[in-house]
């Protein structure tokens, strides 16, 4: 294999995990609201409020931090994917390959806010996600497999 192809291979590699790593806390961030947010706008105290996964100690500034993180590292990822694609140095199959690979983090961040949230009673939006979620990510993983083994096909 050539050096070129191997760099070329290597930095996809390393823009497709940047896109994936940055997707799941910048999507927890974006769709978790704080718990005394929470408990102000329902109108019970917090100590009264159930998890179904107790959250972790974490100051909100560090919360924010992480969020802006993930959304930074994700956003940084898919635009030099993009940029990648434009110029040629992939093939769309390939982009695409990775963009329907995107969810899967999406929802495990999603899963983590929704799973952390202070709820009075039952988590029905918990138990939603856990059955919905797996299946929907099999769908989006099914058809990223798919996709790349097409785009490997037709680069051979």
């Amino acid at each position: 294999m050539d050096t070129m192809v191997k760099s070329e291979t290597s930095s996809t590699v390393l823009q497709g995990g940047a896109l994936l790593l940055g997707a799941a806390p910048a999507a927890w961030w974006m769709s978790r609201t704080p718990p005394a947010e929470v408990a102000a706008r329902h109108g019970f105290p917090l100590s009264e409020a159930d998890y179904a996964v107790a959250p972790p100690a974490v100051p909100e500034g560090a919360v924010i931090a992480i969020g802006i993180a993930g959304t930074a590292v994700a956003l940084a990822g898919l635009a030099l994917l993009v940029r990648r694609a434009a110029t040629g140095r992939i093939g769309g199959l390939h982009l695409a390959a990775v963009l329907l690979l995107v969810p899967l983090p999406v929802m495990a961040g999603v899963w983590w806010a929704i799973a952390t949230a202070p709820v009075i009673g039952a988590n029905i939006g918990f138990g939603a996600a856990t059955v919905v979620f797996p299946v929907v990510g099999a769908v989006f993983l099914a058809a990223a497999c798919v996709t790349g083994l097409l785009a490997r096909r037709g680069r051979a």
